[in-house]
């Protein structure tokens, strides 16, 4: 059971991570309209290479995704620190996102491991 709500919230907060970088972009972050689109060719397109392989639950892909992660973990942690109001909270909510589907990845990909032995 741990393994498999460990599977879903890391995916939850991974499909997240994807969400809120597009509306980063789009609408939260405030930019200007000819930033929108190269905006989200940073933040989102890396989210989306093992996006495939995350939905089928494969190992290399869950430890590629973490490593992809730490990108918005790294944005969301310096928007959090430099800002003020909303956007240090959107920076927050991304920072958590990220952590989130770290810690939730390791887990599903330890308990996983032991459960096929």
């Amino acid at each position: 059971m741990n393994t498999r709500l460990a599977r879903i919230l890391s995916l939850g907060s991974y499909l997240g991570l994807i969400a809120f970088g597009m509306a980063w972009a789009i609408r939260l972050g405030g930019l200007p309209r000819n930033q929108i689109s190269i905006t989200l060719v940073l933040m989102v397109l890396p989210l989306l290479i093992p996006l495939r392989g995350i939905l089928h639950a494969r190992h290399k892909a869950l430890v590629w995704g973490m490593l992809v992660a730490l990108l918005p973990l790294l944005h969301g942690g310096v928007t959090l620190w430099s800002d003020q109001g909303a956007r240090a909270l959107w920076g927050g909510l991304e920072l958590l996102l990220a952590l989130a589907y770290i810690v939730l990845g390791s887990l599903f990909i330890r308990w996983r491991a032991r459960e096929a032995q």
